[in-house]
């Protein structure tokens, strides 16, 4: 065994025997190297082979610390299909969004000041105005599937993420939510089963809710997302009429689902004859490198059904999805026509403009860099300020990071006191069916900056969580 394999095995041992608790600073390179005699080299390719295997993790500028509990309190093992009854919370913390008195860390907003958005409203502005110009004032929908303007150039970016797509393979919503609405419509019934990764996005469950449908959750890990051990073991048991997944910087965890695994998710869907949801709106917002490729790059078959928009990537009031349905295609494109119509067109021309500029491509590489600059300063304003026993994960994209604190925490109560005090959070309990996330919380960090506005506001939500512990 090499030096670097012992050291790993060494700390290994400590973790699994809880020597080391998730939370405790590893010793920095030099003074592990000190400590054991051995390399530097040694002890990077030691703590190398233990972040691969999930057991610490890196912080901005702080070194390694042992990584987070599972998120599931029962690891491998899926829930019954159950019912979802999130009740009113989440409407009202949509709203608090819109409260310019509230720290924004709530809602999952993105950044809205940057060109990109003043590009595309400027394009905007330009339709409206030769639009009350046009002679006689003609007025039409423009029917579902949608402008072909626009759907040719989601097409063409589609093509970038190595995913083939003409517009004819595309139908335009209104956001993703109205895309992953249909798909359940097209593929479900009031009392059937889907199964999703756990934690869930709270939009995603009441979609579920709504068309009486019952969620099977199936275990998520932190790092990793939706456990495939538990999935085969879950449509092995239960009767599941699709499964739905955000495997692309999962909200709320940031969770990216590794190639073998989406790979094993389609075999899997294959066997059992399903389809497969995939809800794909932060996709683009990988921190470093390139995108992850879509589960749909992978699907030959036509069972992908991709869900996204440009909500998450340059502003929430653009209320412009898209649903690449695949063999699902005829349900889908009546469905949209039967409940919404169309979607406006005004925005369908202003996000063809947009797109066929080429201003996205920069605007996208101006948000991942502010993305991953705020997830730093977000991160070490919550170690300076928060107890050690608050878990921040890192996500490698989107602009969300989820939070866990010891059991039992109520992350409920956080909320309300947080709004008391003028800050805007999510409570854990939103992301599952029954409440079991109740210790989690998660955070917006689109807009974070190490000024006292937001600082001071982590430091009071550090003394809100001291109150409870």
């Amino acid at each position: 065994m090499k030096i670097y394999e012992q050291t790993a095995e060494l700390l290994r041992n400590q973790i699994l025997e809880q020597q080391l608790r998730p939370g405790d600073p590893l010793p920095s390179i030099r003074e592990l190297s000190s400590r054991l005699s051995i390399g530097r080299n040694s002890v990077i390719h030691a703590y190398m082979m233990l972040e691969d295997e999930q057991l610490i993790e890196p912080r901005p500028r702080s070194g390694y610390y042992v990584r987070a509990r599972p998120l599931s309190p029962n690891p491998g093992t899926a829930l019954e299909p159950r019912k979802v009854q999130l009740g009113a919370t989440a409407l009202e913390i949509i709203g608090a969004a819109q409260n310019a008195q509230l720290v924004p860390l709530g809602s999952a907003d993105p950044d809205a000041r940057c060109s990109g958005r003043e590009f595309f409203y400027r394009r905007l502005s330009r339709h409206a105005r030769d639009i009350a110009a046009a002679p006689g004032g003609n007025s039409h929908y423009v029917a579902p599937p949608g402008l072909n303007a626009l759907r040719a150039q989601l097409a063409r970016r589609l093509h970038s993420a190595s995913l083939p797509a003409g517009a004819d393979d595309i139908v335009i919503t209104n956001g993703a939510q109205e895309a992953i609405t249909l798909a359940l419509l097209a593929l479900a019934r009031p009392g059937d089963t889907i199964a999703v990764e756990s934690p869930c996005f709270y939009g995603t469950l009441q979609c579920i809710e709504a068309l009486g449908m019952r969620a099977l959750e199936i275990p998520g890990h932190p790092q990793l997302g939706m456990d495939m051990e538990a999935l085969a073991q879950a449509l092995s048991r239960w009767q599941v009429k699709a499964i739905l997944t955000n495997p692309s910087f999962n909200n709320p965890t940031g969770a990216c689902m590794p190639t073998a695994a989406r790979h094993r998710l389609l075999r899997l869907a294959c066997e059992h004859d399903l389809p497969v949801i995939e809800d794909d709106v932060f996709g683009e917002l990988c921190h470093q490198g390139s995108r992850p490729p879509p589960l749909k790059a992978l699907d030959t078959e036509g069972r992908v059904l991709l869900c996204s928009s440009l909500s998450k990537t340059l502003d929430s009031d653009i209320r412009i999805g898209w649903i690449m349905p695949g063999r699902y295609y005829e349900q889908v494109n009546y469905l949209k026509y039967v409940t919404t119509l169309a979607s406006p067109g005004i925005l369908q021309h202003a996000a063809a403009d947009f797109l066929a500029d080429n201003r996205y491509e920069r605007h996208l590489r101006q948000v991942r860099r502010r993305y991953q600059a705020r997830l730093g300063l977000l991160l070490e304003a919550i170690y300076q300020y928060w107890p050690g026993c608050a878990l921040p994960l890192i996500p490698k994209g989107g602009f969300l990071c989820w939070v866990e604190l010891p059991p039992g925490f109520d992350s409920d109560r956080l909320y309300r006191a947080a709004q008391q005090a003028g800050i805007g959070i999510t409570p854990g309990s939103l992301f599952a069916s029954d409440g079991r996330f109740s210790h989690c919380i998660r955070l917006n960090y689109s807009t974070f900056e190490a000024t006292p506005y937001y600082l001071q506001a982590i430091e009071a939500l550090g003394d809100l969580i001291r109150e409870q512990l």
